[in-house]
C-alpha cells in the first residue's frame, strides 16, 4: 500500500469481517472494523487490475493490495442503512495513511540484528589484533583496511536486514462513501439490526461495544 501514500483519494472493494476494540496511547478503546481481501476499484466498483510481484493474493487468485486491514468504526459506516456482518461486500473512498509500529517483538528484532553485527565485528577485531601481537604482519596497513572493510561489510548488511523488518505499516483513514455490494444471506435466528449514529455519539463505548459482541456472536 506504500505506492498509494500521500496520492488522493481512490475507491477500495473490502469484505467486512467483524468489530472490536484497540486501545490507543490515550488508554482509550477506540471501535475498529476488520476488512479482508482489500483490492483497488474505480467509482462504479469495477476492479483496476493489478499485476505487482508482492501483490497478495487472495482465495480466487485475484491481485490485492491487502489480504487484511483495521480501520476506524465512523460515522460514515453507521450511516449504512443495514448492519453489516462477516462475509458482507462494501467498496468505499479512502486515504492510504502511514502509521508507525510500535510493538515491542518488532524492535527487538532490528536491535538483535545490530547486536549480533556489533558482537562480530569485534570477534574480527579481537582475532585480527591477537594474530598481529603474536605474528609479523609484512603488510600491517593493508591488512588494517581488509579487516576494517569486512567490519563495514558486516554494518551495510546489518542496516539492510534491519531495512526489511519494517516500522512503519499502512492503512486506510478518512473513508467515506461507502457502498454495500453484498449482503449474505444471514444465519437462521439471526437479525440484521440498524445502526444508529446518534447512540454512538450519546453512548460511545457502551454502543460500539455491543455492535462488536453482535459481529463475534455471529461469527
Amino acid at each position: 500500500m506504500a505506492e498509494y501514500f500521500g496520492k488522493p483519494a481512490q475507491y477500495y472493494h473490502a469484505t467486512f469481517d467483524h468489530i472490536t476494540h484497540k486501545i490507543n496511547r490515550q488508554h482509550q478503546k477506540i471501535p475498529v472494523i476488520l476488512l479482508t481481501d482489500v483490492y483497488l476499484v474505480d467509482s462504479q466498483d469495477k476492479k483496476i487490475r493489478l499485476a505487482n510481484k508482492n501483490d497478495f493474493i487472495d482465495a480466487k487468485g485475484k491481485h490485492i493490495i491487502a489480504d487484511h486491514l483495521w480501520v476506524k468504526l465512523t460515522k460514515p459506516w453507521l450511516e449504512l442503512p443495514q448492519e453489516l456482518l462477516q462475509g458482507d461486500e462494501i467498496y468505499f473512498q479512502a486515504n492510504v495513511e502511514q502509521y508507525k509500529i510500535t510493538r515491542a517483538d518488532t524492535v527487538t528484532k532490528r536491535n538483535q540484528i545490530w547486536d549480533a553485527m556489533i558482537k562480530k565485528n569485534k570477534r574480527i577485531e579481537t582475532s585480527w589484533n591477537y594474530y598481529t601481537k603474536h605474528h609479523y604482519r609484512k603488510n600491517f596497513m593493508t591488512s588494517l583496511r581488509k579487516m576494517r572493510a569486512k567490519q563495514q561489510e558486516n554494518i551495510t548488511e546489518a542496516k539492510k536486514l534491519q531495512m526489511q523488518i519494517k516500522l512503519v505499516d499502512y492503512s486506510l483513514n478518512h473513508i467515506c462513501k461507502i457502498h454495500i455490494v453484498l449482503l449474505r444471506k444471514v444465519k437462521k435466528n439471526f437479525q440484521r439490526e440498524t445502526y444508529s449514529y446518534v447512540r454512538f455519539k450519546n453512548q460511545g463505548y457502551k454502543y460500539s461495544a455491543w455492535l462488536a459482541a453482535r459481529t463475534m456472536d455471529y461469527i
